[in-house]
């Protein structure tokens, strides 16, 4: 069997994004081949090993990455009205598909809007904004889904029945959620200056959200790049919590939210976090 590299992998997605590459590396830590795994080197093993754990154990992501968000499971409207999760449903042709309904997008869609904006205190005339959002999300995740499809070596087991090919588009649906609410940018040392890379370093996404006086905490590169820091940027006083900005982290292409909306949406974050 031939396996794909992430940059192999990203390169033939529809549009390659810093998105598409940070979810194709993940997937291919989260998915090592047995050749990597029973490497003679056992430094080599370990770290594969290690990155493969850290990767399994991110849970939680942006909204609606969990069908629990969407009602509880008493509710006729839940995450069995999804089709694997909220991001993997629907097509970039739902609006001409569900017009004759008079429904603006797919179903799932529209009732998620109309909640997400409940939720955010954005109201009826910001569920439109909503439903913007949330297709934006889907249109980028279905722009790299077949090209990281073979990344996915064992797709993970669902409570419902799904093809294979199902189960692996679901599973590069949750990566792209959990890894889009961890992002970061670092500025690494290049050949012609600092560079400014999209990542996901650990710890980072426990973090709190700043408040009005900015983040007390930054992620610095040392040693050329090798080894990075996390130093305070200011005097952090007894019991405060260590913080970041995330309005600063990458965003998807064309991705204009603001606030509460920008901060549940990508990163899951609290509403005391909103303000």
């Amino acid at each position: 069997m031939e396996y794909l590299s992430a940059v192999e992998a990203a390169a033939k997605a529809q549009n390659c994004t810093w998105a598409t590459e940070l979810t194709a590396a993940t997937l291919v830590d989260l998915h090592p081949t047995l050749a990597e795994l029973a490497t003679d080197k056992k430094e080599l093993s370990s770290v594969v090993q290690s990155k493969q754990r850290w990767i399994q154990s991110w849970v939680a992501g942006g909204w609606a990455t969990h069908g629990s968000d969407l009602a509880p499971p008493e509710a006729q409207f839940r995450s069995r009205c999804t089709t694997g999760s909220l991001l993997s449903t629907g097509s970039d042709n739902d609006a001409n598909i569900y017009a004759k309904f008079r429904l603006p997008c797919h179903p799932a869609i529209h009732r998620a809007a109309v909640g997400l904006a409940f939720l955010t205190n954005m109201g009826e005339k910001g569920e439109e904004e909503c439903r913007k959002a949330l297709a934006r999300r889907g249109a980028v995740y279905r722009s790299m889904r077949d090209a990281l499809l073979p990344l996915v070596l064992e797709p993970t087991e669902r409570d419902r029945l799904a093809s294979m090919r199902e189960r692996r588009a679901w599973d590069v649906a949750d990566v792209v959620s959990r890894m889009l609410s961890r992002a970061t940018l670092l500025q690494l040392p290049g050949a012609k200056g600092e560079v400014t890379t999209p990542a996901v370093v650990p710890l980072h996404e426990r973090l709190a959200q700043c408040d009005e006086r900015g983040e007390n905490v930054k992620l610095i590169a040392d040693d050329g790049g090798m080894q990075l820091l996390l130093v305070a940027t200011r005097d952090i006083e007894q019991g405060e919590d260590l913080t970041r900005d995330y309005t600063t982290a990458p965003r998807l292409v064309g991705d204009e939210t603001e606030g509460a909306l920008h901060l549940l949406l990508q990163f899951g974050l609290p509403p005391n976090a909103w303000s």
